[in-house]
């Protein structure tokens, strides 16, 4: 087949970003040990024979250069390392408070469904939630390594004056920088201005080094100390005003591609258009940013002010962001007014009920190539959690319950030995609930038990590692078997995925192609149409792919081996983001090859798409 080489094209993307922040770093770098070598060459004052200052001194250009460059390299190091904790350790540092489940503020249990119901919809486990008490201005962040350690957080001002509309916008925003892989961007941008800054530190170190000097000769050698610390801040300035340069580069069109899936993904531009316009009328109450919100300002949903903002901000004009989401705005900024949150009694689901229930139809002539809108919008979830199962999946040991529950056999006796395996997990209580539970959990639906999975995660993040441990250990006990259906091994690959303690999902090294070809079988197969349509699905889901080597045949049912399929995902789960989500969706477009999609399906199509950590909503462009 000719290689159109779509998937690989979808790698250069994640690495093009990534590309343009290096570069802008080493230039920076460049400029700011170029500028220390210059001053010191003039403080040395050395002079050839014919008067000239002496420009080569390889020495003297190792230690400046040397020095400069191992604090800015150990700065960025050391930060990155300091926010590697995960999305809470960064949401605690910006000053987030954790929301628990058990919260009785009405906003902020409108807050947590908001969450639930974009985690549903986009096919992401929910993350952790944190609320900014202190600040009244309308913001919101996400922040992570990943989405298994992603954690969102808001403003209370955010709470108190934004309708629930308005919120979910935000949110769906923030939804959209966790499946576009934004959050370890955002990590890497924190990481190079910190490197930039610390020679800035460094010359305030040399500042306060001068004044505790004492002895016979003090004098002079603070005076050494007070003019190095000088020259030092003068350059680390410099790289302040370089870490607003980056932060405005990188940044900028991420808050476009964000706001335009935030549309897609709610199917409501005004609730994401009136939150800007509330932004932009509170703009003149902004308080002065913190040092950490001033680094992490490209993170948030709003710029925060602070140094140099108007000239270096690193989001785009807020009436240009309203403008594109809301062509009709004529430029009036209304007064913000508190809302009155009474209690949020709308059921979790996908987008409270709102969602399409039928795909759109697919173009003419028959099989041909779905849009990425049409994809997204066949796999929205449109189901509601029950109240008690919903409950279960914000307390820890009945999460644990419920994602047992969901891979128990349907023969009692089998259904027995897995729960015996499980016996000493909290001492019993893990079975005590599976068994309190099993009779919802065996009622569920198709289609709902990648959501219960995406819903339990909050509550999962709370067990400590011993916890943790035995229960992944329980879980590979409890095994899969062919009878058992592709989604018992994909929520097992979810859950190794999520309860790992690696920033990566697990990978392993092996041939791509053929992996990417005996997964998109073992998804077709699991239709349940007869072959003919099964090797059609398969042929459309290939041609998205575009991968030289892909196999343009379906594997055969008999050589479809759960084991292989299993590590066939672990192949793919090496790739980059854009890579991961251009298999997706070659996946979704196979499923509407007959412009249907059924529940079992999506459900298989939700389940690999979460065991890769990819996002269907937010992961997807509109193309239509």
């Amino acid at each position: 087949m000719a290689a159109t080489m779509n998937f690989f094209r979808a790698q250069d993307e994640a690495r093009g970003r990534t590309t343009k922040l290096v570069v802008l770093l080493v230039l920076a770098i460049l400029v700011l040990t170029g500028t220390l070598y210059v001053l010191a060459v003039l403080g040395q004052g050395k002079l050839l024979a014919h008067g000239e200052l002496e420009w080569f001194q390889p020495k003297l250009f190792l230690a400046t250069a040397g020095s400069a460059l191992v604090v800015i390299l150990g700065g960025s190091v050391l930060r990155i390392a300091e926010l590697s904790k995960g999305g809470g350790a960064i949401a605690e540092r910006l000053g987030g408070r954790l929301v628990g489940a058990t919260t009785k503020d009405a906003a902020e249990r409108r807050y947590l469904n908001v969450v639930q119901e974009m985690a549903l919809a986009s096919g992401l486990p929910v993350p952790l939630c944190y609320v900014i008490d202190g600040d009244e201005t309308i913001n919101a962040f996400a922040a992570g390594n990943s989405p298994q350690d992603a954690a969102v957080g808001v403003t209370r001002g955010a709470l108190r004056n934004l309708t629930r509309d308005e919120l979910q916008g935000v949110i769906a925003h923030e939804f959209s920088h966790i499946g576009n892989g934004d959050m370890k961007l955002n990590l890497r941008i924190i990481g190079a201005i910190a490197g930039l800054t610390a020679l800035a530190q460094l010359g305030y170190i040399f500042f306060r080094l001068a004044g505790s000097v004492r002895g016979k000769n003090s004098a002079p050698i603070a005076l050494a100390m007070v003019l190095t610390g000088v020259v030092v801040l003068l350059i680390g300035s410099g790289g302040i005003l370089f870490g607003k340069i980056i932060q405005a580069a990188v940044s900028r069109e991420r808050e476009y591609l964000a706001d335009a899936s935030a549309v897609q993904f709610t199917r409501n531009p005004l609730g994401l258009a009136s939150a800007l316009r509330k932004v932009a009328g509170l703009s003149g109450a902004q308080r002065e940013a913190s040092s950490a919100e001033l680094e992490a300002q490209h993170m948030f949903f709003a710029g925060s002010a602070g140094f140099l903002e108007s000239l270096f901000s690193s989001h785009p004009p807020i009436s240009e962001r309203i403008r594109r989401v809301d062509p009709a705005f004529d430029g009036h900024i209304p007064d913000v007014t508190p809302v009155a949150v009474t209690a949020d009694d709308e059921p979790v689901s996908g987008l409270s009920g709102r969602a399409v229930a039928t795909p759109p139809p697919l173009p003419i002539p028959a099989r041909a190539v779905p849009t990425d809108l049409q994809i997204q919008d066949s796999v929205g979830f449109r189901g509601v959690i029950p109240g008690a199962l919903r409950e279960a999946s914000e307390d820890p040991v009945s999460a644990m319950a419920v994602v047992l529950g969901l891979i128990l056999r349907h023969d009692p006796a089998q259904r027995a030995a897995q729960l015996a395996q499980a016996e000493a997990l909290a001492g019993g209580e893990v079975v005590k609930e599976s068994r309190r539970l099993d009779a919802l959990l065996r009622a569920v639906p198709a289609g709902s038990r990648v959501a219960l999975l995406d819903l339990s995660m909050p509550a999962l993040r709370q067990l400590s590692p011993a916890q943790v441990a035995a229960f992944r250990k329980a879980l590979e006990r409890a095994g899969y078997e062919a009878e058992d259906g592709l989604i018992v091994l994909l929520i097992q690959a979810s859950m190794r995925r999520y309860l790992s303690s690696e920033k990566n999902p697990p990978s392993r090294p092996g041939d791509l192609a053929a992996a990417c070809g005996l997964v998109l079988s073992a998804v077709v197969q699991t239709s349940g149409e007869d072959p003919a349509a099964q090797a059609r699905a398969y042929v459309l889901g290939a041609g998205v792919l575009g991968m030289a080597g892909l196999s343009p045949t379906m594997v055969p049912p008999a050589s479809v081996d759960l084991g292989k399929v299993d590590e066939a995902l672990a192949v793919i789960a090496g790739q980059s983001v854009p890579a991961r989500r251009q298999f997706v969706r070659g996946i979704g477009a196979a499923m509407l090859h007959d412009g249907r999609a059924e529940p079992a399906e999506i459900e298989i199509v939700r389940a690999v798409s979460d065991s890769l950590g990819i996002s269907f909503a937010t992961g997807m462009k509109a193309n239509s």
